[in-house]
């Protein structure tokens, strides 16, 4: 997320935030780049899927549409070949070029040094290959990797439609790079100027802001909670390197009480106090930094594993967290730090040491402290500890209240496929012809119980809006319109995802596109839009009054973008009557999903060989990418958390043992004159246990206060959860037992002959 792109100049290039969400229109974008006066030059993109053809059929790959100064502006130079140029990018559907990223030169073209000049099959059509994108850059978002570029003007071939005219259309995202000397206030006050002109001009634009943001994670729309999860991930791993310190500072001034004598002999016979604090110094140096090496190699080879790790789902979202030489650098400060600091320790203690009193055995007294060190650090490490652990149990159970959260329709026991017809040319005519023979073949398979489809379906990453008015809207400006979630799907597409119909009817082969235009609501758009939920036979409006829909059924409500947006209101229209070129087969069977899944790509297979097949499997399989956020901080709460037991179980048993070694001749003593067990441990114990409770007090507390923080992570997050407080409680209790057994095990079996004979 600190890494600025690949490119030259990088701290001057800026995404354009539209009133903080990513996208633009391109019309808009055109009088942005013409008006202003601050950016050298502006360039817009667009993610889009397309299907690359080969000897072996079309295979879906993900690429840019990008303005013909995309590369140019970057300031970045081709592997191979070279990049497309503003000229190239004039007039529509006359560039059929495309530009490939390395990865894909590599695995897709085996690396052909000739690949420049060649042709290859997109969508069905020739576009020349003009060169090769540097190795290392995949496109101006950091978590998407592209395989290729292709110029904007390209966009109608690509898309089958074209919205590059179409004011109200808010597909393109823009960035640009500002001019030498400019800072982000001016060109934000330059860009505010002309959003308020486009706003008067365009009624679309009505409350237009644009503003600027790092590129690289969608302008502000990614970062904002990217930033929030990865500052939450520092302070957590910054709890467990305190955890650490402490750990090292009680076992190092521990180690150092235990040397007592010999450091006094050593004295004694001739060693300057200063080589024996320079020992120590160094012996502490030597432990932390072979730590740190040691920590640095395993890091190595996880960050490498999560490198190349890909996101569920066909998305291309991959994360590239090579560790560089700073981070490195980091971890040697770190180490060194942590050897000097809890190293002068011990050395101060071998400094100030009287060698007769140590000679004898006997501990100098400290005129008016009860307190040492070590009595601070112990509560101080189990309340760090206790913090950790909390946030893994609460973030752990935020994860599985999640599954089971109302989603609004069901997922488990279905089968999903999805298709785009454009990526092959087909023209509406075509492709309602082959949509309907898709669901049909499809249905007839063995086990299938029902099937459906849907231009979408929900907490996928494709989600489309539309504005709605409410049936006695007379003024259609935009402030009046209400955004709905749209679907456009099948006859039986309710029963197949399990979505609950409240009120009224579905869908029916009659709703087609000679029928009078009807849609289903959920129950959020019938209180938003039409003021009640008894909505059926009321009516709402699509872009104008020449645009009446009337509602024949309410659903239940669901979850549409995200597993934590609050209520939205979603309204599904008939197939006939909404054509889309991408649609999603949903099957419902009583087959295994996978079995069920590849029983679909063959039927698909067998209807037309040529058409590249996605999102291929269980539909709660398809969900792994809503609920990848929660995960990630699931596992890596839960890593920190069992870091930090393993480094309290360290640190109570330290001081323990510790204990038991100091008071041996004392716990001779008493089991000579009669003390029972229990009176010993009690006497032995009870300061590290009232020191283990304080610390398990105070890092209770601390862990259920901060878990509110929790919530902007992990959904459902609480640590107002019995079960969390419950777990919490009992694995402080069991790891302080744990840590505490062998030296109490030790302590009551102390012989008292042994013990008074060995000082």
């Amino acid at each position: 997320m600190l890494k600025p792109l690949p490119v030259a100049d990088a701290e001057r290039i800026y995404f354009v935030n539209n009133s903080g969400r990513p996208s633009n229109s391109f019309p808009n974008y055109r009088d942005i780049r013409d008006r202003n006066s601050v950016f050298q030059s502006l360039f817009a993109y667009r993610i889009v899927q397309i299907a690359l053809g080969d000897d072996r059929g079309a295979h879906r790959v993900w690429g840019y549409l990008a303005t013909g100064n995309y590369f140019q502006t970057l300031g970045i130079r081709p592997a191979l070949g070279r990049f497309f140029t503003p000229a190239e990018d004039a007039q529509p559907n006359s560039s059929p070029y495309a530009v490939i990223s390395y990865s894909c030169w590599q695995n897709r073209f085996a690396g052909d040094p000739d690949i420049p000049g060649k042709d290859v099959r997109i969508n069905g059509n020739r576009y020349t290959v003009l060169g090769v994108a540097p190795r290392g850059f995949h496109g101006t978002e950091t978590f998407y990797w592209a395989e290729l570029w292709l110029p904007m003007t390209m966009q109608p071939q690509i898309e089958g439609h074209s919205w590059l005219d179409v004011r109200n259309t808010f597909n393109a995202w823009i960035a640009g790079r500002l001019k030498p000397g400019v800072s982000v206030e001016r060109a934000e006050a330059n860009l505010k100027a002309i959003a308020v002109q486009l706003a008067h001009e365009y009624p679309v634009n009505e409350g237009m802001d644009l503003t600027l943001s790092p590129p690289g994670m969608a302008g502000s729309a990614v970062r904002n909670p990217t930033r929030a999860f990865a500052g939450g991930l520092m302070l957590l791993a910054s709890l467990v390197l305190f955890a650490a310190c402490a750990n090292l500072a009680a076992l190092l001034t521990a180690r150092a009480a235990d040397r007592e004598r010999d450091m006094a002999i050593r004295v004694s016979i001739g060693a300057g106090r200063g080589r024996i604090a320079r020992q120590l110094l160094t012996e502490s140096l030597t432990i932390s930094i072979a730590g740190g090496v040691a920590g640095c190699v395993v890091a190595v080879m996880l960050l490498g594993m999560l490198s190349r790790w890909r996101a569920p789902g066909e998305f291309p979202v991959q994360f590239d967290v090579t560790a560089d030489w700073r981070v490195f650098l980091f971890a040697l400060l770190a180490a060194v730090a942590t050897g000097i600091l809890f190293g002068i320790g011990p050395a101060h203690r071998a400094w100030t040491a009287d060698p007769a009193l140590s000679l004898k055995g006997i501990t100098a007294p400290v005129s008016g402290r009860r307190w040492t060190a070590r009595d601070v650090l112990l509560p101080l490490q189990i309340a760090l500890c206790c913090v950790l652990v909390t946030s893994s149990l609460v973030a752990v159970r935020g994860l599985m209240r999640s599954f089971q959260t109302p989603l609004g329709f069901q997922p488990d026991g279905a089968a999903v496929l999805g298709y785009d017809l454009n990526l092959i040319g087909y023209d509406e005519a075509r492709g309602h012809l082959f949509q309907q023979r898709a669901l049909d073949q499809v249905a007839q398979l063995p086990g299938v119980e029902s099937a459906a489809t849907s231009s979408s379906v929900p907490l996928s990453i494709d989600q489309s809006s539309t504005s709605v008015y409410p049936e006695n809207t007379t003024d259609f400006r935009p402030r009046n319109a209400w955004r709905a979630i749209h679907y456009n799907v099948s006859p039986g597409y309710f029963h197949t995802v399990g979505t609950r119909l409240l009120a009224g009817r579905s869908f029916t082969q009659q709703d087609d596109e000679k029928s009078p235009d009807v849609a289903v609501v959920n129950q959020t758009f019938a209180r938003r839009v039409v003021g009640t939920v008894d909505a059926v036979g009321r009516r709402f409006f699509r872009n104008d009054a020449a645009h009446g829909v009337q509602i024949v059924g309410v659903v239940e409500d669901g979850k549409y973008e995200t597993m934590t947006e609050t209520p939205k209101a979603a309204v599904f229209f008939p197939v006939p009557q909404g054509y889309t070129s991408q649609m999603m087969l949903i099957v419902r069977s009583r087959l295994p999903e996978a079995e069920m899944a590849a029983e679909m790509r063959q039927a698909m297979a067998r209807l037309e060989p040529n058409l590249a097949v996605y999102t291929v499997g269980g539909f709660r399989q398809m969900l792994g990418l809503v609920f990848l956020p929660m995960h990630a901080a699931a596992i890596a709460l839960s890593a920190f958390g069992v870091l930090a037991l393993m480094l309290s179980i360290t640190g109570i048993y330290g001081l323990a043992a510790y204990t038991v070694s100091r008071r041996g001749r004392e716990i001779g003593i008493r089991m000579a004159i009669g003390a029972r067990p229990a009176q010993v441990l009690r006497s032995v114990f009870g300061r590290i246990g009232k020191l283990v409770t304080a610390g398990a007090l105070v890092g209770l507390a601390l862990g259920f206060a901060g878990a509110g923080v929790l919530a902007s992570i992990v959904y459902q997050a609480s640590s107002r959860d019995p079960v969390v407080i419950a777990a919490s409680v009992l694995s402080i209790a069991v790891v302080a037992l744990a840590a505490a057994f062998g030296p109490a095990r030790r302590a009551i079996r102390v012989d008292p002959v042994r013990s008074l004979r060995h000082d």
